[in-house]
């Protein structure tokens, strides 16, 4: 899930309590103003944690059919619901970050649920701030050393590092006992991103479709231009013709009153090398979640950044630090109505449903070489210290039940991860957009067949925030300056990326769970 700010995973990516232990209260839904972009999680020092896992990259997805999708407006209740609930007790916390749409979510859908099926669980909610960022993982961190306090938590962290600590829950047994077939209930490929050693550690939270795009209909129609592709087979869908329809779109740029083309927030560190050919990781990082160097310094990682300074100082289609800061001082670039085109994190899917100022559609992210980038797929986690486990399962299958995630989804925006609660949300974004269900399967399931799509490093890499904070430090050299290049900046950004990919591989190397 998103958090309460947009993070940008490009160039300006850059311990209170809130306790709501009650014993689950049955209310009303509501519906709220959308979340935010998942918070990145924050450099931590973890214990020692060896073998190879295996791979994690993310199958395909398959959607169901645009009429199942047309014709789906509620999904059956209690699905995904193990039976016998009412004799679970006891009590448990759950750990949630303070956010506007997640916190009504939970409230007003989720503990009214775990109210009625399970009346004799309590189930602590704990609210954690995220005023200074990395409140939520350092909170989840410190409850973990201390082994109490923690039972079940989720949201867009660096999973692979809570595994590496020894934290998360074998669910293999559980999965077993309720003879729950995971591998068809979620969408295809998502019960196997946290999945190692052929040990399932979390569940299917959510998933954001890749990286697709978003634009301005209003601004396309003004400047006469036809509707970006929603098909990612379109592979006259190109970044040459992306830029075309950004200078169309761009005027008055370095003027209080300019506009702008395209607004590309990206991983811009493992995106671009994806997009112009090459990957800017080794093949050890998705195996085994840590390498003793990177692939950073390759022809396409400097071409892609090269392309992105170019729209930004060459073609001025593209908003430079300076007029982004200014966008977003505002709000958000692209609900400002100043910004044609902006590809993003599926989390676009959400944070973009408030606007009413102006009609947007969703579209596929362009071509360059490739159309290949990352994929955010979130987990619920059971600790492994917890001492009421069959209590946490309990939530975890209402939380991920066919039920919860359908109304969920459709008070949020967020896409749901089980199958059969897939159509229903799409259909609530055509409502929203105008698009057809058949348009906007294809953007959605388009973007996530196995030759498009990788898991996110920020989830499968240990220490990430370490690796991703030292690309922002150095990267800045080249998108704060108009005469910097590409190829100048690059060598010395893969330099110091091996330098701390180098101490990371050095800490945990021969040292990780075998389990």
């Amino acid at each position: 899930m998103s958090g309460p700010h947009v993070t940008r995973r490009g160039f300006l990516s850059g311990v209170g309590l809130g306790i709501a232990g009650v014993v689950v209260a049955a209310c009303s839904s509501q519906p709220a103003t959308p979340t935010q972009a998942p918070a990145a999680a924050q450099p931590t020092t973890a214990a020692a944690p060896t073998a190879a896992p295996a791979a994690t990259t993310a199958p395909a997805v398959a959607q169901p059919t645009t009429a199942a999708a047309a014709q789906a407006t509620t999904a059956p209740a209690g699905q995904g619901v193990p039976s016998g609930g009412q004799t679970v007790s006891g009590s448990l916390v759950w750990l949630v970050r303070a956010d506007v749409v997640e916190n009504n979510g939970q409230e007003k859908i989720y503990m009214p649920m775990l109210q009625q099926q399970y009346p004799q669980l309590k189930v602590d909610r704990v609210v954690v701030p995220q005023n200074v960022p990395g409140n939520y993982n350092a909170k989840i961190l410190t409850l973990a050393a201390a082994k109490q306090g923690l039972d079940l938590w989720g949201f867009g962290q660096n999973y692979m590092d809570f595994w590496a600590r020894n934290m998360p829950q074998n669910l293999n047994s559980y999965i077993s006992a309720d003879k729950w077939d995971i591998a068809n209930y979620f969408l295809p490929g998502l019960s196997d991103i946290y999945k190692i050693h052929g040990n399932h550690y979390g569940l299917p939270q959510d998933t954001c479709y890749g990286s697709p795009g978003v634009y301005n209909k209003d601004m396309f129609d003004k400047a006469g231009l036809p509707a970006p592709a929603v098909d990612y087979n379109d592979t006259s869908w190109t970044m040459e013709k992306m830029l075309g329809y950004a200078q169309k779109l761009a005027s008055n740029v370095g003027t209080p009153d300019a506009t702008f083309g395209v607004d590309i927030g990206l991983q811009q560190q493992t995106d671009l090398s994806f997009l112009w050919g090459d990957t800017s990781w080794m093949p050890e990082h998705y195996t085994n979640f840590i390498a003793p160097k990177s692939n950073f310094n390759n022809p396409a990682n400097v071409a892609g950044h090269q392309f992105i300074h170019d729209m930004m100082y060459k073609q001025k289609v593209h908003p430079d630090p300076s007029a982004l800061q200014g966008l977003n001082a505002l709000g958000d670039a692209f609900h400002t109505g100043k910004v044609g085109m902006t590809f993003n994190g599926g989390w676009i899917y959400w944070t973009m449903r408030n606007i009413t100022s102006f009609k947007l559609g969703y579209i596929a992210l362009p071509y360059a070489k490739t159309d290949k980038a990352v994929n955010y797929d979130d987990q619920w986690i059971m600790a492994r210290w917890s001492n009421n486990k069959d209590g946490v399962w309990a939530v975890m299958r209402t939380l991920c039940s066919v039920e919860g995630a359908t109304r969920y989804s459709q008070l949020s925006g967020s896409p749901p991860t089980p199958r059969e609660a897939t159509a229903p949300w799409l259909k609530q974004v055509s409502n929203f957009t105008g698009q057809s269900v058949d348009d906007l399967d294809k953007v959605t399931s388009g973007a996530i067949v196995a030759k498009r799509t990788q898991e996110s490093p920020d989830h499968l890499f240990i220490q990430w925030p370490k690796i991703s904070t030292t690309y922002t430090n150095k990267i800045s050299e080249l998108w704060n300056d108009p005469n910097a290049t590409a190829d100048k900046v690059i060598p010395d950004v893969a330099a110091a990326l091996d330098t701390v990919i180098a101490q990371i591989y050095s800490q945990f190397n021969g040292q990780l769970p075998t389990d």
